[in-house]
């Protein structure tokens, strides 16, 4: 099989690369694993500037008919024990969305599925090497020649590692993610957001009388008895000025199990290279505070696929000005970011906090610290 394009995961950012490539009429093959159906996809927010991207992939008028759930505004505790409400009335761009990602994943299959998008789900145990300017797939009888590859293939940015590009730790911030279920739940169209000493909470409707529930940590502030514990993130959501009472203990009862997944700051050293770009998390993975994570798949995405189209077309300097915006765009996180744990300024000799408000080049991991 020969394509324009190989693309690996078909999450937002790849989907958003195909999507795009199909508009300027180049071939695509996205190779994607198997989904984990029990995998929480809940708690995810968009925010309305991205109705750019979504209008790009003609999908606009698509995702506002799905009815995702709106977010009008955010309360937050933070730097302060009272509780601050920013409406998103002030923002030139209006309300967000909480995003139902099942059927925000259905939208963007669909619509790539009609481009003429090609999908194949693999075990990940395949080959991929470069051999006379054209990169060659193998997994089992399937072979797949292929001019460029995307690696949209989420934090864990497998072609990227494959090259020796080194993925750059900002922290090791983990997410602790309960979804809870109660018969008269306490409706709110707001989120909630609480800086804690070892942390922070984020609270949101998942909908259909659920609750999301998310602990942002670092994983050595606590005994690694309590990590499997529900009874203990209980506790300490006890212990919170407004979060107890936005979700009572004993009012909620778990839907699954508890969930952990990797929520730190990360970055690859390269975003692009002779034949192959980065999208979405397997280039840049931010802080779930910044709330840049979907819109950013989408930008990501679809600027990926017109660098990868435009080099197909010759343009040798595609590659280049796509990896100078995606610095740029990391770096006016990082502004942000800082900009905002400088806030918090209640537990200064916690370590938390500390690790946060440090000098960032002494708040840098290298990979191979990941846990």
């Amino acid at each position: 099989m020969i394509t324009d394009v190989l693309i690996i995961g078909n999450g937002a950012a790849g989907l958003a690369s195909a999507i795009t490539l199909r508009q300027h009429g180049a071939s695509v093959v996205v190779v994607h694993r198997f989904a984990d159906a029990h995998t929480i996809r809940v708690g995810e927010s968009l925010a309305a500037s991205a109705r750019y991207s979504l209008t790009e992939l003609d999908l606009w008028d698509k995702f506002l008919a799905a009815k995702h759930s709106p977010c009008y505004g955010n309360s937050s505790c933070w730097g302060d024990d009272r509780l601050f409400l920013y409406d998103f009335i002030q923002s030139s761009f209006g309300q967000g969305w909480y995003v139902n990602r099942k059927a925000f994943q259905s939208m963007l299959l669909q619509k790539a599925v009609l481009a003429g998008v090609r999908l194949i789900e693999t075990n990940r145990v395949f080959k991929l090497v470069r051999e006379n300017m054209y990169w060659q797939y193998t997994e089992g009888n399937l072979n797949i020649k292929a001019t460029t590859v995307i690696d949209a293939s989420g934090r864990n940015s497998w072609l990227s590692r494959q090259l020796g590009i080194k993925r750059i730790r900002r922290d090791n911030q983990i997410a602790v993610v309960s979804l809870l279920t109660y018969t008269n739940p306490i409706k709110s169209q707001q989120s909630l957001i609480e800086s804690v000493p070892d942390g922070w909470w984020y609270v949101c409707d998942a909908g259909e009388g659920k609750v999301v529930r998310i602990f942002f940590t670092d994983p050595d502030l606590h005994d690694r008895a309590d990590w499997l514990d529900p009874f203990y993130w209980c506790r300490k959501s006890m212990q919170t000025l407004f979060v107890k009472h936005r979700v009572p203990v004993n009012r909620y009862k778990y839907v699954l199990p508890i969930q952990y997944t990797s929520a730190g700051s990360q970055h690859l050293e390269s975003y692009a290279g002779e034949g192959w770009l980065a999208a979405g998390d397997a280039a840049c993975a931010f802080d779930p505070l910044s709330s840049h994570g979907i819109a950013f798949a989408l930008r990501s995405g679809i600027d990926a696929g017109i660098a990868a189209k435009n080099e197909l077309e010759g343009n040798t300097e595609a590659g280049n000005h796509y990896d100078q915006n995606i610095r740029l765009a990391f770096s006016l996180y990082k502004e942000q970011r800082s900009a905002i744990y400088r806030k918090e300024t209640r537990w200064t000799d916690h370590p938390y906090w500390v690790r946060r408000q440090e000098e960032e080049k002494s708040a840098i991991f290298k990979d191979d610290m990941i846990i």
